[in-house]
């Protein structure tokens, strides 16, 4: 609608559009993110995507509310926080607000180790809902609550725990597995080699051989859980190999000779 305004001092006629409606009205599709009391989240964290009913992207959108103009027709909407995830089939008119609302029971699930592990995390009850860290030390995400069984895996040795992650707390767990220094020694003559050595480690559990790593030292420190290993050893045409255990609170030496 026109609204003309006439100017008494001029012989002209000034003329103003004014929009009655605002653009906020004229949205036709209002999503929001129902997320447990307390819960601080990042506008970064809440995540909107909607596609076509042929699967095209047509907005991506980031915030808890959103109110957008969407042609009219029909739309899948995903809403993503963390590793929770929620789809809606939405029927979108053109001069009538869509309204439509995500519960979200969260908890945020903080894991920490001791050292840099591979994680693998799935919900006891909803197995599809399984996700994995790789060579972290931490895992901090959020996730549907319910119960999680958590994998740690370091150099070979796994460890297991089951946790139950609440909505609208923060769950905090730690998993450790006791770490030892090795020194891995390569001599000839009964003195140090000083050449490059290939080492080859293996963890030997249940008759089975496991890969932990690979070095490329003479004399090579390394980190791994008390446990029974094999370690090859290559120089030039020439391998060794000595199976060894690693103990806590012992000096732990593995002197292989390359004559």
């Amino acid at each position: 609608m026109d609204l003309i305004i006439f100017d008494a001092g001029s012989t002209s006629t000034k003329v103003v559009v004014s929009t009655l409606t605002s653009s906020l009205n004229k949205k036709n599709l209002l999503l929001k993110a129902h997320i447990p009391a307390g819960m601080e989240l990042t506008t970064q964290a809440i995540e909107w995507r909607i596609h076509d009913r042929k699967g095209v992207p047509v907005r991506q959108l980031q915030g808890q509310e959103q109110v957008v103009q969407l042609d009219q027709g029909d739309y899948q909407v995903q809403l993503s926080i963390g590793q929770f995830t929620a789809t809606k089939l939405l029927t979108v008119k053109a001069d009538t607000r869509t309204k439509s609302y995500f519960k979200a029971n969260i908890g945020r699930l903080v894991i920490t180790a001791n050292h840099l592990a591979d994680w693998s995390i799935t919900n006891v009850s909803y197995p599809d809902i399984s996700f994995n860290f790789k060579a972290s030390q931490q895992v901090d995400t959020w996730v549907p609550n319910g119960f999680y069984e958590i994998t740690l895996t370091q150099s070979g040795v796994k460890r297991r725990q089951v946790v139950n992650v609440l909505a609208g707390e923060i769950n905090v767990l730690n998993m450790d597995i006791p770490l030892v220094e090795v020194n891995l020694i390569a001599v000839e003559n009964k003195q140090p080699l000083f050449r490059p050595v290939e080492w080859l480690v293996f963890r030997l559990e249940r008759g089975e051989r496991h890969y932990v790593g690979s070095y490329h030292q003479h004399s090579q420190g390394i980190t791994i859980p008390v446990g029974y290993y094999e370690v090859v050893a290559t120089h030039a045409s020439r391998v060794r190999s000595r199976q060894f255990w690693v103990k806590e609170n012992t000096s732990n030496r593995v002197v292989l000779a390359m004559d």
